[in-house]
């Protein structure tokens, strides 16, 4: 079973841009979905989640407009 990895900050937009087209492709194989952010908690409104079908974990991805950057992180159980 293949396990998502964090990405703390993508090294540059063009690495942001490969790696959507990388979910654009888990998600067309059924690998991954894309869900609705929750309306309440300490999430930015333009993080976009998605969904890694075999484990259930919940990941979201950080736009630019972040201080650290763009990135792609573990939704932790107590945050969700």
């Amino acid at each position: 079973m293949f396990l998502w990895e964090e990405i703390s900050s993508f090294g540059s937009l063009r690495e942001r841009d490969r790696f959507l087209t990388w979910m654009r492709s888990q998600i067309a194989r059924g690998l991954a979905e894309e869900v609705r952010a929750p309306l309440s908690g300490p999430f930015g409104t333009r993080d976009r989640w998605f969904r890694h079908v075999s484990t259930g974990t919940l990941w979201r991805l950080v736009p630019d407009e972040n201080p650290y950057g763009p990135g792609f992180w573990l939704v932790r159980e107590e945050a969700a």
